[in-house]
């Protein structure tokens, strides 16, 4: 997911085939913090919530899935004890298959459906914690004038940093971040862009994004005190995600001891680069993690209690046999 996060240039203004749901995702965050009274955080966990709820009933189908493949591992074991040589490969397909088809199930539903929906509501995400300034804002005309902006704002910028070769990442953030200093030259610059209404508003999205007197807009430093809180909640969050995920699938399928292993290192493995990925962007991103984290624990959770495996594949088992028998009279009537 982290990897999605580093698309942005210099002076990205993100994926175009995504720019509709930035506008979207846009509009509703403008219109949440409006309600909300600019509470930038709040806003965001509302949209980490609401998100993860429009999912629920795909998450839920995944689990009945993976119930059901738990299921019929037995006959599918038996199937390949049956067929152990590498010759009778097509055989060993076409009886699993055959299975499939009888009991109802098609192992390709594991999963794409939850993970689709997933990259396009963090891509809408995306828009509104990358790209506030056109998104949520309304500031038009920013994308195509990007470029021109950000030569204008540079120099100020190395001059902020004393570093003359400095670059400017993760630009709209940027701009947030160091609005203060852009302000004076934006607006000479960018008359019609940067209005004092606009600056404004502006001035005030950055307020919001003060969250217990951390300045959200910043970029996490070890030298910088508490905000490093941020990275190591990061972490802890992700590492009890990944946690709670292998533990369940180890219960929902106990059969995949030895392949959960190779992908519980993967998993774990996660949350060190979202760690290290957490000193790279700024602390409001950070923050998304957390709450998108703790929110996916919960889910998974309730999810794994609502339909505890055995009780998952029992009342599969009833809704296949009734199922079997409701098309065996159908073909006894059609005969």
């Amino acid at each position: 997911m982290n990897s999605l996060l580093l698309v942005t240039s210099a002076v990205s203004n993100g994926i175009a085939v995504f720019k509709p749901l930035y506008w979207l995702f846009g509009k509703c965050m403008s219109l949440l913090m409006e309600v909300l009274g600019n509470q930038y955080f709040l806003a965001i966990v509302i949209f980490t919530v609401v998100t993860r709820l429009l999912l629920l009933p795909l998450n839920v189908k995944q689990q009945k899935t993976m119930a059901k493949t738990t299921r019929l591992q037995p006959k599918i074991q038996k199937l390949q004890k049956k067929y152990p040589d590498p010759k009778d490969r097509n055989k060993l397909n076409e009886e699993m298959q055959d299975l499939y088809a009888r009991e109802g199930h098609n192992p390709m539903n594991m999963g794409c459906g939850p993970m689709l929906f997933q990259m396009v509501f963090l891509m809408g995400i995306i828009g509104i914690i990358y790209y506030p300034l056109p998104y949520v804002l309304g500031i038009h005309g920013f994308n195509d004038s990007s470029q021109a902006i950000y030569d204008v704002i540079l120099p100020i910028y190395q001059q902020i940093t004393g570093n003359p070769d400095a670059k400017i990442t993760y630009f709209q953030l940027n701009i947030l971040e160091n609005f203060d200093a852009y302000r004076d030259a934006l607006m000479t610059n960018f008359p019609d862009m940067f209005t004092a209404e606009k600056c404004e508003a502006i001035s005030v999205y950055r307020q919001g994004m003060n969250l217990f007197g951390l300045d959200m807009t910043a970029v996490p430093h070890w030298k910088d005190g508490i905000i490093v809180i941020i990275p190591i909640l990061c972490l802890l969050t992700s590492l009890g995600s990944s946690i709670v995920s292998t533990i369940i699938q180890k219960k929902n399928n106990p059969a995949a001891g030895q392949q959960m292993a190779s992908m519980m290192m993967m998993m774990l493995l996660m949350p060190f680069f979202s760690f290290y990925i957490s000193f790279k962007v700024t602390a409001a991103v950070g923050f998304y993690w957390i709450i998108s984290n703790l929110v996916a624990i919960l889910q998974q959770i309730f999810i794994f209690k609502q339909y505890p495996p055995r009780k998952t594949q029992a009342r599969l088992m009833v809704e296949n046999t009734i199922e079997r028998r409701s098309r065996e009279e159908n073909v006894k009537k059609i005969k």
